[in-house]
């Protein structure tokens, strides 16, 4: 109908038709607030929401676009950001060695190296990965970046680093090693930490939920498209942000200590090192 009805069949009068009934519904709202009753407030929401409409379906039409279409992927998208999520199994049917430990410790202690602060990572008593510094020119608490990758393995189920390195690759399935498990997904969940980390200090540490915004998360979200963790939602990052800088903070305050790890809740935990003995 409304490609029957539409006699210009121009983008631009669309456009400007467009802006000028959302200006109406803005009037409607307003009359509203100013008078604080309407008895005519149904009926003028339905002509102007029917008049949007109108103007959207001719913008649809004249690209070619179904409106169906555009609303069911609006609608998976919206699901995708705003929905809770649900506890991820990435690599169910792969036979144990090849799958993330649903729970696991991973101690963070820290050594001096004449000027340099570097930190090491272990786990059930061994030592895994390199030891790090915070490879700046100055110093900001970089080298326990590791606890972000603990935060996605926690609450996304996901992480390619955290696989490499306590060697839980998928090798069994040649396809899911390369892509979900290699090289190009590590640099992937590495640029997401540096992205989050460079913003960090104009976001308050992240220090509350305010400062992750959905801006923010739909950046990541566009960084993983291809892969697995592309079906997390919003709130799952915005969870894995939020609890991997409550631990990092943790960690730089104390000097090191204990995260526990547990996919199936979620979650991480952070424990103090116990205090040092009194040598006299």
């Amino acid at each position: 109908m409304v490609e029957r009805t539409d006699e210009r069949k121009k983008v631009i009068v669309s456009l400007l038709g467009l802006a000028g009934e959302l200006g109406d519904l803005n009037s409607t709202f307003k009359k509203l607030v100013l008078q604080r009753d309407s008895r005519t407030l149904r009926s003028d929401l339905r002509e102007d929401i029917g008049d949007i409409l109108w103007y959207l379906t001719s913008l649809a039409v004249l690209h070619k676009i179904p409106l169906q279409e555009a609303a069911r992927e609006s609608a998976l998208k919206a699901e995708r950001l705003y929905t809770q999520g649900e506890v991820n199994h990435f690599d169910d049917g792969f036979d144990e060695e090849e799958r993330l430990p649903r729970q696991f410790s991973v101690t963070f202690s820290e050594k001096r190296n004449g000027k340099q602060v570097l930190v090491r990572i272990m786990v059930s008593g061994v030592i895994v990965g390199d030891t790090l510094t915070d490879n700046a020119h100055k110093g900001d608490g970089y080298r326990y970046h590791d606890v972000f990758h603990l935060a996605y393995a926690a609450v996304l189920g996901w992480s390619p680093v955290i696989r490499s390195l306590l060697r839980r690759k998928r090798k069994s399935n040649l396809r899911i090693d390369e892509i979900e498990d290699g090289g190009r997904a590590s640099v992937v969940e590495e640029a997401i930490s540096v992205l989050l980390f460079n913003e960090a200090p104009q976001r308050a540490w992240y220090s509350e939920e305010s400062s992750v915004d959905i801006g923010l998360l739909k950046t990541i979200i566009r960084l993983t498209a291809g892969l697995e963790v592309h079906n997390c939602t919003a709130k799952q990052w915005k969870a894995a942000i939020l609890q991997g800088y409550s631990a990092f903070k943790q960690l730089t305050d104390h000097c090191g200590g204990r995260v526990d790890v547990d996919l199936d809740s979620q979650t991480l935990t952070y424990h103090p090192p116990p205090p040092l003995e009194d040598a006299s």
